[in-house]
């Protein structure tokens, strides 16, 4: 005759439960680390695509005589006379900048769609608590960068031209009278727009094309601009224009 099989106690249950609640403890900080770091990578790629894209535009519009379609600050910085052209309009908001850049009122009609750089996808403006636009659709609180405007290509390579809209821009480089030497304090983090980060770190994607990420302890002017020794010519007024 089989003996009747003994459960669990509650006692034991409950050792068990405080032991997985322990481990738990434990591990969530590495996990939410582990996963923050994915999601900063990740929003890094899709940022790095729209300056790649937006880099073989200004180059393809060149060799037909046309300026950049990164937003100006002023007529003299080389607005085109062609309002129906992105180098013609003049933006306030990174939305608005990016509604025309992918010519987001057009997106649901496939005759009427010419987007400035090909292959948008929603994503590439979203990640991380900002939620991704409808097609056809696009508002402030689906895009989750600041964009730059004002610079020209005298200026250098490792400029951020789109950051995470977490990261306050207060202490980056704007004009002649910029001293990366005095700018050794921490960025301010998560304080105006909470997502897509928080205080955790910041994502920038230069004019050269380079996506980094960073963490808190590293979001300082020096690390950003890689302690590289540069002036902003006088005259020029970079402004970062957030979402």
């Amino acid at each position: 005759m089989k003996k009747a099989q003994k459960g669990f106690t509650l006692v034991e249950l409950l050792v068990v439960i405080g032991i997985l609640g322990i481990l738990m403890g434990t591990l969530y900080p590495a996990i939410s680390s582990a996963l923050a770091d994915t999601s900063m990578k990740t929003f890094a790629m899709n940022g790095r695509k729209i300056v790649q894209g937006i880099i073989q535009a200004n180059t393809d519009r060149q060799a037909k005589g046309k300026t950049s379609v990164w937003p100006h600050n002023k007529q003299d910085d080389g607005l085109s006379d062609d309002k129906d052209d992105i180098a013609g309009m003049s933006f306030s908001t990174s939305t608005d900048f990016f509604k025309e850049l992918f010519d987001i009122q057009h997106q649901t009609s496939s005759d009427e769609w010419q987007p400035y750089i090909e292959g948008y996808e929603a994503s590439w403006l979203a990640g991380a608590g900002v939620p991704p636009a409808q097609p056809g659709q696009l508002q402030k609180e689906n895009v989750a960068w600041t964009v730059a405007k004002g610079f020209t290509d005298d200026l250098g390579d490792f400029i951020p031209v789109l950051v995470s809209r977490n990261a306050d821009t207060a202490d980056f480089a704007k004009s002649s009278t910029y001293n990366s030497n005095d700018k050794t304090s921490r960025i301010k983090l998560g304080e105006t727009n909470p997502q897509p980060f928080g205080k955790k770190g910041c994502v920038i994607v230069t004019k050269g094309g380079g996506a980094d990420t960073y963490k808190a302890r590293d979001c300082r002017p020096k690390d950003i601009y890689k302690s590289n020794s540069f002036t902003i010519p006088s005259g020029i007024e970079i402004t970062y224009i957030e979402p």
